[in-house]
């Protein structure tokens, strides 16, 4: 099963400028400390808050969780890229009055579901279908490698489908 976060938040950012030591490195710290917390990617807000709580300057916890919300994604999507979809066996779900379903983090993580939520809906013979963008191009890579026969350039072979038709337009 796919963890969202890795035990050792230091591993993480190797290469992407992660501070050392300091002020900046305290916010990321924090952003790293409350994600583990909540279970998924944390908000500014609740990073200012908690920077602020221990004396910080605001400011610099909104711009430094800028700079780690784009290295946590781009180290998120790194580990999503080399992962498979899992399965989870049913769970009863409830619809609110106001339409809303809430998605357990178990199926949220057998569903590769990324921290912006997106994901497209469905519904085929009265059953919802919900498919997040990494499962869609996962399914779509299945797809091209199983049509694919290998029988040569993909290039080549839309050439020489366009040199027949042109062909065939002359002789007509």
């Amino acid at each position: 099963m796919q963890t969202d976060f890795h035990d050792n938040p230091q591993e993480l950012y190797v290469g992407n400028m992660r501070p050392k030591s300091g002020k900046t490195a305290r916010v990321w710290e924090l952003a790293d400390e409350l994600t583990k917390n909540i279970g998924h990617l944390v908000g500014r807000k609740e990073v200012m808050q908690a920077y602020a709580a221990e004396g910080g300057n605001p400011n610099t916890a909104s711009t430094q969780y800028s700079k780690w919300k784009a290295a946590s994604r781009k180290n998120n999507t790194a580990q999503n890229s080399q992962q498979k979809p899992g399965t989870v066996s049913a769970v009863r779900l409830t619809v609110g009055r106001d339409g809303r379903l809430l998605i357990p983090a178990e199926l949220r993580r057998a569903m590769m579901l990324d921290e912006t939520g997106s994901v497209t809906a469905r519904v085929v013979d009265g059953e919802l279908r919900v498919l997040t963008p990494l499962c869609a191009v996962g399914l779509l890579q299945n797809l091209i490698k199983n049509s694919d026969k290998g029988s040569g350039s993909v290039v080549d072979e839309l050439i020489r489908e366009r040199r027949l038709a042109a062909k065939r337009e002359e002789q007509a």
